[in-house]
């Protein structure tokens, strides 16, 4: 029988990703116990129609609102925003974090990956 708890993040996506090599831009971090405005980068990883992940140098908890830059080969930037999924340390103290995009980010990720690819 197998543990819900145990599925891996793999397992749990909504739609398949594509691999990315790309710096985003945080433009605030919220949750119930932290906010944070101050300039912060996020090294993508993959990203799909629907979430990403990303390579953050400090932790983030679960559930909390994240909004980040994404840069166009035009010099475009458009700014997505959603909520913390789960978040996993490394072993170069780091932090892989997947977000779930919010529906109003959709089509900007969507024209995102279409123009990197």
């Amino acid at each position: 029988m197998s543990n819900h708890n145990e599925s891996s993040h793999e397992e749990r996506r909504s739609a398949p990703r594509s691999p990315i090599e790309d710096t985003l831009f945080i433009e605030s971090i919220s949750s119930h116990q932290i906010s944070m405005v101050e300039p912060a980068t996020a090294n993508a990883i993959n990203a799909s129609h629907t979430g990403l992940q990303v390579e953050l140098d400090f932790a983030v908890l679960e559930r909390a609102e994240i909004a980040l830059w994404i840069n166009s080969d035009a010099g475009d930037r458009t700014l997505i925003s959603g909520i913390v999924r789960w978040i996993q340390p490394t072993e170069r103290d780091t932090y892989l974090v997947g977000i779930e995009l919010d529906e109003a980010s959709v089509p900007a990720i969507s024209s995102w990956l279409e123009s990197i690819r």
